[in-house]
């Protein structure tokens, strides 16, 4: 699978101050490009490389099947008796080309150590998908509920925060009575950003507005990117205006 590759912002910088409202701290602005392609090469990298959920749930369902065959398999090959491994060993041993092998000779061409051996590996097979699959199936009973395009989640929550620090007024999703489409000043924000985090316009991001309200509105989860970031890089003053207790006060907020 491959991913996109770190975008980088100085190009489209000017762009993303124009979609942003007026009034904004000039050093900000000025501090915003980079901000950005740290994010890039950072937070965003990660988020990118993560895998999505039809990905991974195709995965489990492979490994499913393999446990499924595989049980079996073993079962029937432990079932085997003596001449039936005498033969299995002949046919084995044909395949490495003796054409003509007695008991003994398949015994010294594919010994019965060997078919041991692939026994013990059916068995470890069968066990490790069987125990990858329960363990997947707890993960997803226990944990709490994700969106299905977990990537465009992530990337919303890190944009929510850095429009906050940006402007100091808390994003939200708008929509307009018109058409009932996203408008106002963080989705114009985003729809500047996301074309180069996925390189396909604005596909995608009227849904992951979506769901990144609704899932704000459920459980309140905030990026802590700024505030890593400026742990990170003290000497850019990212909150240069807060005091330490405001900081502190910040970061519990997220």
């Amino acid at each position: 699978m491959t991913h996109a590759a770190a975008p980088h912002f100085d190009e489209r910088a000017e762009q993303i101050r124009a979609s942003l409202p007026r009034g904004i701290d000039q050093r900000r602005l000025d501090l915003l490009p980079r901000v950005l392609n740290h994010w890039s090469v950072t937070d965003l990298l990660e988020h990118l490389s993560r895998e999505d959920r039809a990905t991974v749930r195709k995965r489990y369902d492979q490994l499913e099947n393999v446990g499924k065959y595989a049980q079996p398999l073993q079962h029937a090959f432990g079932a085997l008796d003596e001449r039936g491994r005498i033969w299995l060993a002949q046919e084995m041993g044909l395949k490495k080309g003796d054409l003509h092998l007695s008991a003994n000779r398949a015994e010294d061409v594919y010994p019965k150590e060997r078919l041991k051996e692939e026994y013990d590996f059916l068995t470890k097979v069968a066990a490790g998908a069987q125990r990858l699959v329960e363990e997947s199936k707890k993960e997803r009973e226990g944990a709490p509920k994700r969106p299905p395009n977990l990537r465009a989640y992530l990337v919303m929550m890190d944009l929510a925060a850095i429009y906050e620090w940006l402007t100091g007024t808390k994003p939200t999703r708008k929509v307009s009575r018109i058409d009932y489409k996203d408008t106002g000043p963080f989705w114009k924000f985003c729809s500047a950003v996301w074309p180069l985090v996925f390189g396909k316009g604005c596909s995608g991001l009227p849904a992951a507005l979506k769901r990144w309200a609704e899932l704000l509105s459920e459980h309140g989860e905030k990026s802590c990117f700024l505030v890593n970031l400026a742990m990170r890089h003290p000497q850019w003053g990212i909150f240069r205006a807060c005091t330490s207790k405001s900081l502190r006060c910040w970061c519990l907020a997220r």
